[in-house]
């Protein structure tokens, strides 16, 4: 009985140090993020050259080291792909343009 709980200790902790990842750090900064409709949402992206049905945009200010984001709202906490794109425009707030 001990050997099957130490292998499944072992097993846990192999999946916890594989699923594991490290956070980049990250530099102090100003954040707003717009909640839009979907007319808004369509005319800020076409004003920025982006396709007129972008889900967000995130621009950058270096001289007050800020960033602003535009999303739709999520429905609810679970809205999964609204959530992604919060995620996704905040990644650019830290990273830049990182699309290929």
């Amino acid at each position: 009985m001990t050997k099957i709980v130490l292998i499944a200790v072992a097993l846990v902790a192999q999946l916890v140090s594989v699923a594991t990842v490290s956070a980049m750090p990250i530099e102090p900064r100003a954040l707003t993020w717009n909640i839009v409709s979907d007319r808004e949402m369509g005319r800020i992206c076409r004003e920025h050259g982006l396709r007129p049905n972008c889900e967000g945009m995130a621009a950058w200010n270096a001289e007050f080291r800020s960033c602003v984001i535009w999303t739709r709202s999520p429905r609810a906490a679970d809205d999964t792909a609204a959530w992604l794109v919060v995620h996704h425009e905040l990644q650019h707030c830290q990273e830049g343009h990182f699309h290929k």
